[in-house]
């Protein structure tokens, strides 16, 4: 585990590619003296290792914000005591999709957000806008108009080569949509994903193109394109290719 201060009290933790992956996970802890209000919360493994840290800075948990219900950003939720969660009102579809119904009840958000929603955290504002694109329950976070959290919605791996795009169910016309509205935040100071390098807002358009690219060339073909023919308009080589089988099924 890496720590990195993105800004006053605000902490990145970002782990190393679990084996047979090139990408790895990502938890913000928004600081207020002793408290910290996490953004998405890992594995339990990955998430055992930001309690540990944060006990011994003396701060404990005491707010969650999760942008999204797959596993990989909820399951470090099982070793937290209960604590109020914020989550998209559209969480129901994910979990139905990827988790044991025996598990809901351990995931399931306490607020539920289905319109921005500003949340105060001690001095810190930190402001929810639901943006279904990777998934139906996707949600970015703003933070004291200084970073934007934005889940999954751009993906890359550690050295910054984007990883290609997915969408549940292949809904590429909702993500294509989540990636024209996060356009409004191109002159936006700071970008966190929740997989890759932090970079800055001006480089945002870019990555959007980039990924826009390919999946317009899936929307176009149905799903009957290669993925060099699907990647060129792109002009870059994503990471995980053996992933674009996947997004051509129909």
């Amino acid at each position: 585990m890496k720590i990195e201060q993105l800004k006053k009290d605000v902490l990145r933790y970002h782990f190393d590619p679990r084996p047979g992956y090139q990408f790895a996970e990502t938890i913000v802890a928004i600081i207020s003296e002793d408290k910290a209000l996490l953004i998405d919360t890992g594995f339990d493994f990955q998430m055992k290792e930001v309690v540990a840290d944060l006990k011994e800075k003396g701060i404990t948990t005491q707010q969650i914000v999760l942008t999204h219900f797959h596993t990989d950003h909820i399951e470090g939720l099982r070793v937290l005591p209960k604590l109020p969660i914020y989550g998209s009102s559209k969480f129901q579809e994910t979990l139905n999709m990827f988790t044991p119904k025996s598990d809901h009840g351990l995931f399931t958000p306490t607020v539920r957000v289905d319109q921005p929603t500003e949340v105060t955290f001690g001095e810190h504002r930190i402001t929810l806008v639901p943006s279904p694109g990777h998934s139906a329950c996707g949600m970015m976070a703003k933070v004291n108009n200084e970073l934007l959290f934005i889940g999954d919605e751009l993906m890359a791996i550690p050295d910054g080569t984007p990883l290609l795009p997915t969408a549940d169910w292949n809904d590429f016309k909702r993500h294509l949509a989540s990636l024209e509205r996060l356009k409004e935040y191109g002159e936006f100071p700071t970008i966190v994903p929740s997989h890759g390098p932090v970079f800055e807002g001006g480089r945002l358009l870019v990555e959007i193109q980039k990924r826009q690219a390919y999946m317009n060339a899936i929307e176009t073909s149905n799903g009957k394109v290669s993925y060099a023919d699907a990647s060129r308009a792109s002009g870059c080589d994503f990471a995980h290719q053996e992933f674009h089988e996947r997004n051509c099924l129909r």
